[in-house]
């Protein structure tokens, strides 16, 4: 693909293509599909690190980005699911965190401290 393509790209519909798919009236198992999507590919990238720290293994940064985008992939499917998109979770992120660290910058006692 182009960079233009990847630019005209629409991910979101790629990814509701893609996707396993329930009942319409059955969302909540769409919805349990992606969380146990997201929770095993980041299992796999919590495995590959585990094998770098403990058995030695060389880091793949390779493998560490594809496992991103298969996370990606999962994360869209939710959005998708529940009438959201990758942008507006980024924003509320960010609303969420200048909320708690208004400075821009991590603080140690204000993650201790937080009250959410």
């Amino acid at each position: 693909m182009t960079n233009e393509e990847y630019k005209n790209f629409d991910y979101p519909e790629f990814v509701d293509n893609l996707r396993a798919k329930s009942d319409p009236d059955k969302l909540v198992l769409d919805m349990l599909h992606s969380s146990v999507g997201i929770s095993g590919e980041a299992g796999e990238l919590l495995d590959h690190m585990k094998k770098v720290v403990w058995q030695e293994h060389k880091v793949d940064l390779h493998y560490i980005t594809l496992e991103l985008g298969d996370i990606l992939f999962y994360l869209t499917s939710m959005c998708n699911c529940i009438g959201t998109n990758i942008g507006e979770v980024c924003k509320l992120n960010i609303e969420k965190l200048t909320k708690r660290y208004p400075d821009g910058v991590f603080d140690k006692d204000k993650s201790i401290n937080r009250e959410e």
